[in-house]
Protein backbone atom coordinates (compact mmCIF):
# COMPACT_ATOMS: atom_id res chain seq x y z
CA UNK A 1 0.00 0.00 0.00
CA UNK A 2 1.05 3.46 -0.37
CA UNK A 3 2.11 5.12 2.73
CA UNK A 4 0.47 7.63 4.47
CA UNK A 5 3.61 9.85 3.54
CA UNK A 6 3.08 9.16 -0.08
CA UNK A 7 -0.92 9.61 0.40
CA UNK A 8 -0.18 13.19 2.04
CA UNK A 9 2.47 13.88 -0.53
CA UNK A 10 -0.53 13.56 -3.54
CA UNK A 11 -2.41 15.51 -1.66
CA UNK A 12 -0.43 18.77 -1.08
CA UNK A 13 -0.41 18.71 -4.73
CA UNK A 14 -3.43 18.50 -5.45
CA UNK A 15 -4.36 20.85 -3.73
CA UNK A 16 -1.35 23.17 -5.32
CA UNK A 17 -3.20 21.90 -8.62
CA UNK A 18 -7.10 22.06 -7.80
CA UNK A 19 -7.12 24.53 -4.32
CA UNK A 20 -10.41 25.91 -5.69
CA UNK A 21 -12.29 22.58 -5.68
CA UNK A 22 -11.37 22.05 -1.74
CA UNK A 23 -12.99 24.55 1.23
CA UNK A 24 -11.63 23.19 4.05
CA UNK A 25 -7.84 21.82 3.38
CA UNK A 26 -7.28 20.68 6.94
CA UNK A 27 -10.51 17.85 6.36
CA UNK A 28 -9.09 17.43 2.95
CA UNK A 29 -5.89 16.41 4.32
CA UNK A 30 -7.16 14.09 7.21
CA UNK A 31 -9.78 12.25 4.64
CA UNK A 32 -6.39 11.30 2.93
CA UNK A 33 -5.11 8.93 5.35
CA UNK A 34 -8.30 8.16 7.37
CA UNK A 35 -8.94 4.94 5.54
CA UNK A 36 -5.59 3.62 6.93
CA UNK A 37 -6.36 4.24 10.41
CA UNK A 38 -9.65 2.62 10.31
CA UNK A 39 -8.66 -1.53 11.72
CA UNK A 40 -11.35 -2.63 9.56
CA UNK A 41 -9.80 -1.96 6.10
CA UNK A 42 -12.45 -3.60 4.20
CA UNK A 43 -15.38 -1.80 5.34
CA UNK A 44 -12.92 1.58 5.15
CA UNK A 45 -11.52 0.89 1.75
CA UNK A 46 -15.27 -0.56 0.71
CA UNK A 47 -13.81 -3.44 -0.77
CA UNK A 48 -13.99 -7.53 -0.27
CA UNK A 49 -11.59 -9.90 2.01
CA UNK A 50 -10.36 -11.79 -0.77
CA UNK A 51 -7.67 -14.68 -0.34
CA UNK A 52 -4.37 -13.79 0.34
CA UNK A 53 -2.96 -16.71 -2.14
CA UNK A 54 -4.07 -14.60 -5.41
CA UNK A 55 -2.50 -10.75 -4.74
CA UNK A 56 -3.40 -9.56 -7.94
CA UNK A 57 -7.01 -10.69 -7.66
CA UNK A 58 -6.86 -9.75 -3.79
CA UNK A 59 -5.77 -5.66 -5.02
CA UNK A 60 -8.07 -6.04 -7.52
CA UNK A 61 -11.34 -6.31 -5.23
CA UNK A 62 -9.38 -4.47 -2.10
CA UNK A 63 -10.50 -0.78 -2.71
CA UNK A 64 -13.70 0.04 -4.65
CA UNK A 65 -13.46 3.76 -4.93
CA UNK A 66 -16.83 3.89 -6.72
CA UNK A 67 -18.29 2.26 -4.24
CA UNK A 68 -17.40 4.89 -1.78
CA UNK A 69 -18.71 7.79 -4.15
CA UNK A 70 -22.12 6.31 -4.04
CA UNK A 71 -22.54 5.84 -0.44
CA UNK A 72 -20.74 9.22 0.71
CA UNK A 73 -21.62 13.17 0.06
CA UNK A 74 -18.88 14.33 -1.69
CA UNK A 75 -19.56 17.77 -1.12
CA UNK A 76 -18.01 17.15 1.75
CA UNK A 77 -13.57 17.59 1.75
CA UNK A 78 -13.31 14.86 4.46
CA UNK A 79 -14.95 12.42 1.82
CA UNK A 80 -13.04 14.02 -1.08
CA UNK A 81 -9.37 13.21 1.00
CA UNK A 82 -11.02 9.48 1.75
CA UNK A 83 -11.86 9.40 -2.23
CA UNK A 84 -8.48 10.21 -3.17
CA UNK A 85 -6.69 8.33 -0.87
CA UNK A 86 -9.14 5.07 -2.18
CA UNK A 87 -8.42 5.76 -5.86
CA UNK A 88 -4.52 6.36 -5.17
CA UNK A 89 -4.72 2.82 -3.61
CA UNK A 90 -6.55 1.24 -6.55
CA UNK A 91 -3.79 2.81 -9.11
CA UNK A 92 -0.93 1.56 -7.13
CA UNK A 93 -2.24 -1.61 -7.07
CA UNK A 94 -3.68 -2.54 -9.91
CA UNK A 95 -1.57 -0.10 -12.20
CA UNK A 96 1.64 1.19 -10.55
CA UNK A 97 2.80 -1.99 -9.53
CA UNK A 98 0.85 -4.77 -10.83
CA UNK A 99 3.65 -6.56 -12.72
CA UNK A 100 5.26 -6.43 -9.46
CA UNK A 101 2.43 -8.12 -7.80
CA UNK A 102 2.24 -10.46 -10.77
CA UNK A 103 5.55 -11.89 -9.93
CA UNK A 104 5.94 -11.41 -6.43
CA UNK A 105 4.86 -14.04 -3.38
CA UNK A 106 3.24 -12.20 -0.48
CA UNK A 107 5.71 -12.89 2.07
CA UNK A 108 8.25 -10.80 -0.29
CA UNK A 109 5.84 -7.96 -1.11
CA UNK A 110 5.75 -7.99 2.74
CA UNK A 111 9.35 -7.14 3.33
CA UNK A 112 9.57 -4.98 0.32
CA UNK A 113 6.85 -3.01 0.92
CA UNK A 114 8.07 -2.32 4.65
CA UNK A 115 11.68 -0.90 3.16
CA UNK A 116 10.27 0.40 0.23
CA UNK A 117 7.50 2.70 2.68
CA UNK A 118 10.82 3.56 4.97
CA UNK A 119 13.20 4.79 2.42
CA UNK A 120 10.06 6.60 0.51
CA UNK A 121 8.52 8.44 3.57
CA UNK A 122 12.30 10.08 4.14
CA UNK A 123 12.67 11.09 0.36
CA UNK A 124 8.93 12.51 0.49
CA UNK A 125 9.22 14.42 3.93
CA UNK A 126 12.45 16.03 2.37
CA UNK A 127 11.15 17.06 -1.42
CA UNK A 128 7.37 17.49 -0.76
CA UNK A 129 7.51 18.49 2.86
CA UNK A 130 4.88 16.46 4.11
CA UNK A 131 4.39 15.16 7.73
CA UNK A 132 2.24 13.46 9.89
CA UNK A 133 1.58 16.38 11.54
CA UNK A 134 -0.10 17.65 8.83
CA UNK A 135 -3.08 16.10 9.79
CA UNK A 136 -4.65 16.58 13.13
CA UNK A 137 -4.43 12.66 13.10
CA UNK A 138 -0.75 12.62 13.47
CA UNK A 139 -0.41 11.10 16.61
CA UNK A 140 -2.50 8.18 15.52
CA UNK A 141 -0.31 7.70 12.27
CA UNK A 142 2.61 7.99 14.51
CA UNK A 143 1.60 5.07 16.92
CA UNK A 144 0.64 2.83 13.42
CA UNK A 145 4.27 3.40 12.09
CA UNK A 146 5.59 2.75 15.40
CA UNK A 147 4.01 -0.47 16.11
CA UNK A 148 5.07 -1.21 12.26
CA UNK A 149 8.79 -0.93 13.12
CA UNK A 150 8.46 -3.20 16.33
CA UNK A 151 6.60 -5.93 13.95
CA UNK A 152 9.28 -5.82 11.59
CA UNK A 153 12.31 -5.89 13.54
CA UNK A 154 12.13 -9.60 13.94
CA UNK A 155 11.81 -10.11 10.25
CA UNK A 156 14.69 -7.83 9.61
CA UNK A 157 17.47 -9.64 11.54
CA UNK A 158 17.08 -12.64 9.98
CA UNK A 159 19.95 -14.10 8.18
CA UNK A 160 18.02 -14.66 5.31
CA UNK A 161 16.38 -11.10 4.88
CA UNK A 162 16.32 -9.66 1.62
CA UNK A 163 14.61 -6.99 0.10
CA UNK A 164 13.83 -5.69 -3.20
CA UNK A 165 12.90 -1.84 -4.10
CA UNK A 166 9.83 -2.63 -6.44
CA UNK A 167 10.62 0.81 -8.10
CA UNK A 168 12.79 4.31 -7.79
CA UNK A 169 11.93 7.40 -6.69
CA UNK A 170 11.65 9.18 -10.65
CA UNK A 171 8.51 6.25 -10.71
CA UNK A 172 7.31 7.58 -7.17
CA UNK A 173 7.48 11.08 -8.49
CA UNK A 174 5.70 10.52 -11.66
CA UNK A 175 3.16 8.56 -9.67
CA UNK A 176 2.44 11.39 -7.28
CA UNK A 177 2.33 13.96 -10.05
CA UNK A 178 -0.53 11.95 -12.05
CA UNK A 179 -2.39 11.23 -9.10
CA UNK A 180 -2.45 14.71 -8.28
CA UNK A 181 -4.47 14.94 -11.46
CA UNK A 182 -7.43 13.21 -10.21
CA UNK A 183 -10.89 14.21 -11.34
CA UNK A 184 -12.85 13.79 -7.83
CA UNK A 185 -16.29 13.23 -8.35
CA UNK A 186 -18.91 15.37 -7.20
Amino acid sequence: MPSQMTHLAIAKRFLEKHAQSIKDVQRFLDGNVLPDLDPDKEASHCGVRTEMYDLVKRNQEKVNPAKFVATHDMRDDLNKGQYLHLYVDDQYYNNFLLEYYKTTNRRQTSIDMYETTRRDDAYLQKKYGVAYNDTTLGDELQLINDAWDVENYKKRRRPDYKFYFPYEFPALDEFIEKMANTIIPQ
